[in-house]
């Protein structure tokens, strides 16, 4: 289940800024009208989930509707580019329409100047055309708010163009309320006669919705400062004048409004400001939420509207010039549980670096960690081709920050309650770990989460500036609801820390515990340090080394040697007692031996003691690993290269899988006979520990005319020391 107030953090910006956001557009001729089912929308009963916004019972949406035709003002809160929501809307009109006398139609989506045009083209002396070349309707007028307004024409309703005008906006910014006593009375009239504060709890929330981005507003006001010609007190005021002056124009009449969420949210903001005019009027509020899931959502926190109508998020008005539709997506993750547990586990979640894969991270993890913890490793949503052509994961793009990091959030809530329903998990102990951008994605999730107990621990967290693009889950927006025990464990450079000790006391201030750490400088102790953070926060005893250990290093320059060379670090450890940094280059050696990583035909035998496993080709119905061998390689390593390919050790693990073996420069000539004996998934891998994005390329190249008769999958090397 969602949490309303955190589920609308995201479009709350949107809705902060929709009338600078949105673009005017001149909308050519109406749509037309369908003429089959096959395209239709579901029907709005199955595509809306009804709520009381205080006891969170269930409504059918003809109770609703006879409950908001007993007030005076009802209040539509909408995020401006939901299909559904426009669709809900609609009928809400259609039936108080039905059940009052007379409706007044106000819109934010209108500003006051252009009301006369707006009368006109009601009263039907202004074509369409030229009411919207004047009228400077939002870019989603036809798709999201015209049948409102044509609704309106057909039954003579009238139609209140509410919001502050653009152009007194202007002015107003540069010269504050002032410039306003150096209007014409008839561009005076245009603006609220009489202005009326805010209420601090309202800035604050109004302050936290846009605190990534109040830099850019220049310096915070005082705290005594009414801020009354601020750009949401000149809309709110503008908006709750317009619903009273309706009732004094329209005796009897009831007025529905229809305005971004964030101005009716708690009755406050616009809901407010009417009542500070009309204090006897009865009003009531509706919060309308895009939902993927309707049916299942419930309203928690602190009571934000008289009813939450949460509305199924099947398309998308445009926006930044795009469209969109909801589609379902798994998020995926691989799991490990210990089969002989005697009691319940501790739980690890690891989000990885983007390039990295779920496969060779929960492989490394288990290593780490033995049967002492239940571990997920989240697949990142976003697959891409990396440098090696392997493909690996990433967890967002800068523009879908938000969506991106909304949907992780609830994946991580639906994967821990099926784990804890599942499997004999202790739920004090879910820790939720990442590094790089995982990192980055995990502290967002423990800040936004509210469905489960979760300790995080973020480690070097990378492309992390976004975060601030989150409204704080404000404690008083709560209610009696109970809160999720959560902390934070940030362990940083030096280079970042001063961005995390700013962004760790807004963290405190809401009450989410926080712990930030100096990351290890001495590469040959970081990966022990950063074993056990994660042990520590699991309740687990830590990891420790000889200090004066014999000092080895790897040099990695991709994510995927940086994640071979980890586990061949670890082994060494644990083999040899040896601590083994993993280098961006050898430069920083600092005298250390290197560690040999041979990559040898004879360590994939059968006849090994302990054989490593070759890897096998990805797919439902086998394939064949073609193993690579590189130019100059000694004749004996080619004999026993060619030996293991007769011997096969693949094949006597599956018949559905078969190894070969050969030279780069003849990789043509197998891939043809490959594919003329009908095999065509391959699996190509040099004989190396770990090929570089020069050798890999080269290797396509000799590839590419068969990639589109043959599935071609890649891996740099043998060093991930068998991961199947």
């Amino acid at each position: 289940m969602s949490n309303p107030k955190l589920t609308a953090a995201l479009p709350l910006v949107l809705v902060l800024a929709c009338s600078s956001s949105r673009g005017f557009v001149r909308v050519a001729e109406p749509p037309r009208q369908a003429t089959s089912e096959r395209w239709a929308a579901p029907a709005l009963a199955d595509a809306v989930s009804v709520r009381d916004g205080r006891t969170g019972a269930p409504l059918e949406l003809d109770e609703l509707f006879a409950r908001l035709a007993e007030a005076d003002v009802v209040f539509l809160g909408e995020t401006h580019l939901d299909e559904t929501t426009h669709r809900f809307e609609l009928a809400a009109f259609e039936a108080l329409a039905a059940r009052r006398a007379r409706v007044v139609l106000a819109m934010e989506m209108f500003e006051r100047d252009v009301q006369p045009v707006l009368d006109r083209y009601l009263a039907s002396t202004l074509d369409e055309s030229e009411f919207l070349a004047k009228a400077r309707p939002w870019s989603n007028y036809r798709t999201a708010y015209r049948r409102l307004v044509e609704h309106a024409k057909a039954i003579g309703a009238p139609v209140i163009a509410s919001n502050f005008p653009t152009p007194l906006r202007g002015r107003t910014m540069s010269e504050g309320l002032a410039a306003l006593d150096k209007l014409s009375p008839e561009e005076r009239a245009f603006a609220p006669k009489e202005f009326f504060a805010h209420r601090p709890e309202y800035w604050r929330r109004v302050d936290n919705a846009i605190r990534g981005h109040a830099g850019m507003m220049g310096p915070a006001p005082a705290a005594d400062d009414p801020r009354l010609d601020d750009t949401q007190s000149l809309w709110d005021n503008s908006m709750g004048e317009s619903c009273a002056l309706a009732l004094e124009r329209e005796p009897g009449a009831l007025v529905l409004h229809v305005n971004g969420g964030f101005h009716s949210e708690y009755w406050d903001g616009t809901v407010r400001q009417l009542l500070l005019r009309k204090p006897a009027a009865k009003v009531l509020t509706v919060a309308i939420d895009p939902s993927s899931n309707p049916s299942t959502e419930s309203v928690g926190g602190a009571p934000r509207a008289d009813f939450v109508v949460f509305a199924e998020a099947r398309a998308k008005d445009i926006d930044d010039g795009a469209y969109a539709v909801g589609v379902g997506k798994e998020l995926q993750y691989r799991l490990a549980v210990p089969k002989n547990a005697t009691g319940p586990l501790p739980l690890l979640v690891w989000l990885a670096d983007d390039g990295a894969n779920a496969r060779e991270e929960l492989a490394e993890w288990k290593e780490r960690l033995g049967d002492a913890a239940a571990i997920a490793v989240f697949e990142p949503p976003y697959r891409e081709t990396q440098e090696d052509l392997v493909e690996g994961g990433r967890w967002f793009w800068p523009d879908s920050f938000s969506e991106d990091v909304f949907a992780l959030r609830e994946g991580f809530g639906r994967a821990s309650g099926y784990l804890l329903r599942n499997h004999s998990i202790d739920p004090a102990r879910i820790v939720l770990a990442g590094e790089g951008t995982g990192a980055t994605v995990a502290a967002a999730i423990v800040l936004l989460s509210e469905e489960v107990d979760v300790r995080a621990v973020a480690l070097a967290p990378r492309r992390y500036a976004k975060i601030k693009d989150f409204p704080l889950p404000l404690p008083e927006l709560f209610g009696d609801a109970p809160r999720a025990k959560k902390s934070l464990e940030l362990v940083v450079a030096d280079a970042d820390a001063e961005w995390w000790q700013g962004e760790l006391a807004a963290y405190s201030e809401i009450g989410l515990a926080n712990e930030l750490r100096a990351l290890e400088t001495d590469p040959w102790l970081a990966e022990l340090a950063r074993e056990n953070a994660v042990r520590h926060a699991l309740g687990l005893d830590a990891v420790h080394a000889d200090s004066g250990a014999p000092r080895r290093f790897l040099v990695a320059a991709s994510p995927r040697e940086r994640a071979w060379g980890r586990r061949w670090a670890l082994r060494q450890r644990l083999a040899a007692g040896e601590l083994v940094a993993v280098l961006p280059d050898a430069n920083t050696a600092r005298g250390a031996s290197p560690l040999e990583t041979p990559v040898r035909a004879a360590d994939y035998a059968l006849s090994n003691p302990n054989p490593r496993a070759l890897p096998r080709c990805p797919g439902p119905f086998g394939g064949t690993t073609v193993v690579v061998l590189p130019s100059g390689l000694v004749s004996d390593s080619v004999d026993a290269w060619r030996a293991l390919e007769k011997d096969d050790p693949i094949a006597k693990k599956s018949r559905f899988h078969r190894l070969r073996v050969v030279h780069e420069a003849e990789l043509a000539a197998l891939l043809d006979e490959l594919l003329a004996a009908g095999r065509k998934n391959v699996l190509l891998v040099p004989a190396l520990f770990c090929a570089d994005g020069t050798r890999m390329r080269e290797l396509a190249r000799a590839a590419r005319p068969f990639e589109d008769r043959m599935t071609l999958n890649w891996s740099p090397g043998l060093g991930s020391l068998g991961v199947d």
